[in-house]
């Protein structure tokens, strides 16, 4: 009887024996993979590192106004890569408000764009410029040309950017 439970001792461990080295495999197959994936995640982190802030180049919006008891002007724009796309209010003391919307780019720390805008009941197009300091916009100014319909500056290199109005970034709302 003893050899009879011996022998079937014997024979249910051989059974187990393949079941305990598939099972080793699987352990070892686990353990592998989690110290794989361990190492991945350190290589992605290293990959997922953002650039910084000023070599992102995403679209973002940014507000700036000028105001006083008697003017406002005020500027909203959105910058995508270099595009620039936007809205501009003036509001000025004995003069009619005008208000539209702007399409240009920013050449260095200028932004040159076409304003589309409704003053005295008229659509006028003419063209705009702003100098960018230290996050203040300061529009330019200088000699001017008519062509159809819409006003140019005669040369852009040349204009004056010497206002006391100057734009201060703002928050949105």
């Amino acid at each position: 009887m003893l050899s009879d439970r011996l022998r079937k001792a014997k024979k249910h461990c051989v059974q187990i024996l393949p079941n305990f080295t598939f099972m080793k495999k699987i352990i070892l197959l686990i353990i592998a993979s989690f110290f794989t994936s361990c190492n991945l995640k350190e290589k992605n982190n290293k990959v997922v590192n953002a650039p910084p802030a000023e070599e992102k180049q995403q679209s973002s919006i940014s507000c700036y106004e000028y105001a006083t008891s008697n003017d406002t002007i005020a500027l909203r724009i959105m910058n995508d890569n270099g595009t620039i796309t936007g809205a501009l209010v003036y509001k000025l003391k004995e003069k009619d408000k005008n208000e539209g919307t702007l399409q240009g780019r920013m050449m260095n720390n200028i932004l040159i764009a076409d304003y589309n805008f409704m003053s005295e009941g008229l659509l006028s197009t003419r063209q705009i410029a702003f100098k960018l300091e230290n996050k203040t916009f300061v529009e330019g100014y200088g000699e001017i040309v008519n062509r159809n319909d819409k006003t140019f500056f005669k040369n852009v290199d040349s204009l004056n950017f010497n206002t006391s109005m100057k734009l201060v970034e703002m928050p949105c709302l």
